[in-house]
């Protein structure tokens, strides 16, 4: 397979409304498998954070939507990420590439063009958090010279329903 060219253009506010369906349909999945909440739950969480990470949608400070796109200006996934600490680092929210263009090299080719273009800027390391149990994005994320840092965990409790009933007086 020859080498996989991809360029990256900013959202247009006109997309977001897609953008955020998107997120807020894939995060609440991710939200679900890992920490046991309902898809209902999950989705008010997803829209909740996207509201507060991104209170001006695509004009929010410091925050970078961009369409991923090959060839004929076809969009073939989208990449978040925020700079922080002056620019020196990056921290990739949210990346995906579209279900029908995965595993043709475009995750790939897509991290290495924003790696290259964060380096030219003065960018000295790039930060992600991928789910526990997104093993291709593991696999990818490593593929392309990311290192395992550290890993979350969480409890869910019981809640004590019996307790919140009506007390006698």
């Amino acid at each position: 397979m020859g080498s996989v060219m991809i360029t990256f253009r900013p959202m247009q506010s006109n997309e977001f409304s897609a953008y955020s369906n998107y997120f807020i349909a894939d995060y609440a999945d991710e939200i679900s498998a890992n920490f046991g909440h309902t898809l209902e739950q999950s989705r008010v969480i997803a829209s909740k954070e996207l509201a507060e990470d991104l209170p001006q949608n695509v004009a929010t400070p410091d925050n970078y939507l961009l369409c991923i796109e090959q060839n004929e200006n076809i969009t073939i996934g989208y990449l978040w990420y925020k700079v922080y600490d002056d620019g020196a680092t990056a921290f990739i929210l949210d990346f995906v590439v579209f279900k029908e263009f995965r595993r043709q090299g475009h995750g790939k080719a897509a991290l290495i063009a924003l790696e290259n273009q964060l380096a030219q800027s003065g960018t000295k390391q790039i930060k992600l958090r991928v789910a526990y149990k997104n093993e291709k994005a593991k696999q990818l994320y490593e593929k392309v010279g990311f290192n395992i840092t550290g890993i979350n965990m969480s409890k869910l409790l019981d809640t004590p329903t019996a307790n919140l009933k009506k007390v006698p007086s």
